[in-house]
């Protein structure tokens, strides 16, 4: 009988080896609309298509791939020692880490203590092999790419924009400054209402699926809102012009810079990606990239410890300590009425209300790397949202306060 198993196991895995797998959602994308990715139920952006397609992007067909490929070895992670569980309450709402993760429609949540993997669980079909879809949180990488050829002298934050893109002399740009871009007070008039369909943001988006026109066309035809540097307005082409900025400094491509400059440096275990379609000639740098789970968490413990992991030194600690220092006009803060914390922006970071400077990189449906250098613990959440910008209204708070108690 055992022989027989033998024998017959390769048959068996050809014929049930993806039981375990996920099941493909039947999508037609020829019929996905480009310009309501962020509102239209028939989207791979949209549940239940995103609760696969937030860790396949590579699935999508007519996507250029850029890739960013790993080191000949690799940062390693100490594996979980202990099983690790919480409860905790927001007011006089209770609720389990279990539950949390189900509620925010969580594809993967790790929790590291420096080093040590203290959580680390995949859901929805997704697995540590992966790369989720970053969303915004991949401006916070950018930040850190910035930085590095501010180290080198290549680029300094005080230059004008039009130094490196003088076809933006004559638009909406030209005043501004790389760190007006950096902490989104470039005082353009861009909307970014995601649930607008006329919405700028909307033709982006087209941009990037079809490839109708290169992202910096248009920040050409872009007006003016008010005096950069004066006032915050969170706007997804100022992150795009900082990525073509710095390939014009560097001369270097930007997946191949972010590859020589930062993922062999964090000792990745993955090659990483940026997509657009095979019809957009610049890399999207404002939510495109991919990674591995443990991955987005050796890139928050770089940021961690000061720009630096394992004696390699990816940033200078003085670039992290300005890119998470907020303007006079964007500080985090207690609101005034109801006592809520409200977060602040540096560059292209975004900064914690407490004593405890932590910080975070976020993207639209969940997607999120938390760093709190004082308590040593970085905390990696990939999620598919149902809805950018918000919550399903499931998930009782964030756990990741009740996550750092527990582990002091």
């Amino acid at each position: 009988m055992r022989r027989l198993i033998l024998l017959l196991s390769p048959l068996l895995l050809l014929l049930f080896g993806f039981a375990k797998d996920e099941t493909v959602p039947k999508l037609d994308f020829d019929k996905v609309d480009p310009h309501r990715m962020l509102f239209d139920p028939y989207s791979y952006w949209s549940q239940p298509y995103s609760f696969y397609y937030f860790h396949h992007m590579d699935k999508i067909p007519n996507q250029r791939l850029d890739w960013v490929h790993k080191p000949s070895s690799q940062f390693v992670l100490k594996e979980a020692a202990a099983p690790f569980s919480l409860n905790y309450s927001v007011g006089e709402k209770k609720s389990t880490l279990d539950e949390y993760l189900e509620q925010a429609d969580v594809l993967g949540f790790l929790v590291l203590k420096d080093n040590q993997i203290v959580y680390e669980k995949y859901l929805h079909g997704a697995s540590a092999d992966d790369r989720f879809l970053s969303m915004s949180v991949g401006k916070s990488v950018l930040s850190v790419l910035l930085g590095t050829a501010v180290d080198e002298g290549k680029i300094h934050v005080t230059d004008p924009v039009t130094k490196y893109l003088p076809y933006l002399a004559d638009g909406a740009y030209k005043d501004c400054t790389v760190k007006d871009l950096l902490q989104m007070a470039s005082g353009i008039e861009f909307n970014e209402d995601y649930v607008d369909p006329k919405a700028d943001v909307h033709r982006m988006l087209f941009d990037l699926i079809r490839g109708g026109e290169p992202f910096r066309q248009i920040a050409i035809g872009i007006g003016s809102e008010r005096k950069p540097g004066t006032a915050f307005h969170y706007q997804s082409i100022n992150s795009q012009m900082l990525s073509l900025i710095l390939e014009k400094a560097t001369g270097v491509p930007l997946n191949k810079y972010s590859e020589g400059r930062l993922w062999k440096k964090i000792g990745a275990q993955s090659d990483a990606f940026f997509y657009e379609s095979k019809n957009q000639p610049e890399t999207c740098a404002f939510g495109c990239f991919n990674a591995t789970l443990r991955d987005y968490g050796r890139f928050g413990l770089m940021a961690m410890r000061g720009g630096e992991l394992d004696r390699n030194r990816v940033v200078s600690e003085a670039w992290m300590k300005e890119s998470t220092t907020p303007p006079d006009f964007n500080v985090p803060r207690l609101d005034e009425k109801t006592g809520t914390p409200r977060i602040g922006y540096g560059y292209q970071w975004w900064l914690m209300y407490g004593p405890d400077r932590a910080f975070m990189a976020i993207g639209i449906y969940g997607q999120n790397i938390y760093v709190n250098p004082e308590k040593h613990v970085v905390i990696a959440q990939f999620s598919a949202l149902p809805k950018p910008g918000g919550g399903s209204g499931r998930a009782i708070g964030r756990p990741y306060d009740a996550i750092i108690e527990k582990l002091q």
